[in-house]
């Protein structure tokens, strides 16, 4: 492991820089690009994503002089040694494949081991799948929980499926994310397992050009049969209430 120097005075800043869900730089401003045009050592999920989504936000960006350090998604992640080039003096950006980092990815985990060292931490404004759908769900934004990827295990799926649509019922409302290839088959246990009245969202491609934005009872949903979107097998949004 690299040795880690430096003092907490002469500590970089790590940004919080979310990337476009999609081709799309809808709500990106011209101070983001500037920013990342100016930071040159970046913590990213997987290098070859960040450098097109980096190009995205800064057309002028010199992906050549950009130094990369990848972060795991399976654990045992060095975080330290990824936070060198802060705990050095130079600001750092971390970011995900997509949307905001630290939100349903491991990237938390270096966000805690900055604290920890007394490096300065800035999220910066963007898009996140799972604001953007409580944005346009009508579902309650103020009592929420967000459960990541559902259970791969079928018992363990159907259990928590039942128990976010009882919490619904209290007024809560659930958010989950699926890999898109299972969209269909997700969209058609959950029509058929949650009570009629309860009512899901669904939001496919976000902020992209094909951006689809629905949310029915699922009354309503067991009468339209699997939508063309959902099939498409495209990265959603998924949540539930009342």
């Amino acid at each position: 492991m690299p040795r880690l120097v430096g003092t907490m005075a002469s500590r970089g800043t790590l940004y919080l820089i979310p990337v476009p869900l999609a081709d799309s730089v809808r709500g990106f401003d011209t101070e983001l690009s500037v920013l990342v045009a100016r930071i040159t050592h970046w913590i990213v999920e997987t290098p070859k994503v960040a450098r097109a989504q980096l190009r995205l936000l800064c057309p002028d960006v010199d992906l050549n002089s950009l130094a990369m350090d990848s972060w795991s998604k399976h654990g045992g992640n060095d975080a330290s040694a990824l936070l060198k080039a802060c705990i050095d003096g130079n600001d750092m950006g971390l970011v995900s494949d997509a949307g905001a980092p630290g939100m349903a990815d491991p990237g938390a985990e270096v966000v805690a081991k900055a604290h920890e060292l007394g490096i300065t931490v800035v999220p910066w404004p963007g898009p996140s799948s799972l604001l953007l759908g409580l944005m346009a769900s009508g579902l309650n934004g103020q009592q929420f929980s967000f459960h990541g990827y559902l259970p791969h295990d079928a018992g363990a799926r159907k259990s928590l499926v039942a128990r976010m649509d009882r919490e619904a019922a209290a007024g809560s409302s659930h958010w989950f994310i699926e890999t898109p290839y299972r969209n269909a088959k997700l969209f058609a246990e959950l029509i058929q397992a949650l009570s009629p009245s309860t009512r899901l969202f669904v939001g496919v491609n976000l902020s992209a050009p094909d951006e689809w934005i629905a949310c029915h009872s699922v009354a309503q949903w067991r009468s339209t049969g699997v939508p063309s979107q959902i099939e498409a097998k495209s990265p959603a949004i998924w949540g539930i209430g009342r």
